[in-house]
């Protein structure tokens, strides 16, 4: 059972599939987050390796992971926050998939090993902290929004030496920082190849942009593309931000027809655990005490069913025993007693 502190709150991403723990008086996360990790997740492959820097409590990595089997390095220097995280990928049941680490970005590459990643997902502070300006009283909020710990050239340094050859950086940021930017990129070799800008009403100037930079390849080629619009007249979401919030009906209606995929731990007669993948709960458990279900249970018998997870994936069903399985008889105890088994 995940805790949650006096201040906390459990709220949902992406109708309600996921699950996020949020400071009720801090800075949570807002559609900046989510438009730049739908962007991001689209040109994210199955196997891939992304680093989340300036991750917050990592909404951005759970929701891209939703969608792909990829691993995910989340880098966030605020304890608290990086608390948050770690909670809030236990709540989603990521954590063989996600790894938070409560670091600063600038030594990114003393702990993540460089050029390896596919993908760099950066959701950075926007403001500069020019002297004398005065910045958010809750520090929390303050180091969220301005460069107080890091700056952008830093970021995108960092970012530049994660990726390998003809990896790609996903940014959100300000456009009327965009030229700083592109300078930046260019000097840390990375190419943007993508500007997305994103405007509140049709005939605003556009207040946030998506950038996609490429690593060590040709400057030429750069897409600026056609402002998403946000709000209707009404002040309501349009489709194209509708589709990232929400699950689709369609979409949901195959996710909830789709075949059911299960991870469960079994106490043997011995006091050990195992850890297995099925399809049939009961048919399993069945099979174990027959004798039949695995050579580790046949002489540990009779065995009882303590705890089991359901995925609509199988790939993720199976990754999950094997995360299991590959830890220590201690880390496994904490693991149950954690979701509030006893044994």
């Amino acid at each position: 059972m995940v805790k949650l502190a006096e201040n906390e709150r459990v709220d949902y991403m992406y109708s309600d599939n996921l699950k996020i723990i949020q400071d009720k008086d801090a800075f949570s996360f807002s559609l900046d987050t989510l438009l730049l990790a739908a962007q991001a997740k689209a040109k994210i492959h199955e196997h891939d390796k992304v680093a989340d820097l300036c991750a917050g409590n990592a909404a951005a990595s759970i929701y891209m992971a939703y969608f792909n089997n990829a691993k995910y390095d989340a880098v966030e220097i605020q304890e608290e926050v990086a608390s948050q995280a770690r909670r809030s990928v236990a709540l989603n049941q990521m954590e063989n998939r996600i790894t938070i680490y409560q670091k600063n970005v600038k030594d990114a590459g003393q702990f993540l090993q460089k050029d390896s990643y596919d993908e760099v997902v950066v959701n950075p502070p926007y403001f500069k902290v020019p002297q004398g300006h005065e910045v958010n009283p809750d520090r929390k909020k303050a180091i969220a929004r301005h460069e107080l710990l890091i700056n952008l050239e830093k970021i995108i340094e960092v970012a530049s030496g994660l990726l390998k050859m003809k990896g790609k950086l996903f940014m959100v940021h300000r456009p009327e920082r965009l030229g700083e930017i592109a300078y930046y990129c260019l000097k840390h070799d990375l190419s943007i190849k993508m500007v997305q800008p994103y405007v509140s009403h049709r005939g605003d100037d556009s207040n946030l942009i998506i950038i996609e930079a490429v690593k060590h390849t040709a400057g030429d080629g750069l897409v600026l593309r056609d402002a998403i619009v946000v709000h209707d007249a009404d002040g309501e979401y349009l489709p194209a931000i509708q589709e990232v919030i929400r699950e689709s009906p369609k979409a949901k209606k195959i996710h909830d027809e789709g075949a059911k995929y299960y991870f469960y731990v079994l106490l043997c007669q011995d006091g050990s655990f195992y850890g297995g993948f099925t399809t049939d709960l009961k048919h399993r458990l069945k099979m174990h005490n027959s004798g039949k279900g695995a050579k580790y249970t046949k002489t540990r018998r009779p065995v009882k069913m303590i705890y089991h997870e359901e995925f609509t994936n199988k790939n993720l069903a199976l990754k999950r025993e094997y995360w299991f399985k590959h830890h220590s008889r201690e880390w496994k105890e904490d693991f149950l007693k954690a979701q509030g088994i006893s044994f």
